[in-house]
């Protein structure tokens, strides 16, 4: 599901990865072996697929991600 970039336009993250999506996308269906590793760890594997997301962004969405993690135990 994609969202139209006017709907992210005020939140550098959600940008980023729409920006990001067909590149990763294509990452993905790439080999199975990459999505099992988006699946684990999609931060990690986001870094690995080099998609051209800035690291401080990839940092946001990791804090992002442990943040949900933990309320989810």
């Amino acid at each position: 599901m994609s969202l139209h970039l006017s709907l992210v336009k005020d939140d550098s993250l959600l940008r980023a990865l729409f920006e990001c999506e067909d590149r990763l996308q294509e990452w993905l269906e790439n080999s199975a072996q990459n999505a099992l590793w988006f699946a684990k760890d999609p931060v990690s594997a986001i870094r690995a697929a080099n998609i051209g997301m800035d690291e401080n962004v990839l940092s946001e969405l990791e804090a992002v991600a442990s943040s949900i993690a933990l309320k989810l135990r």
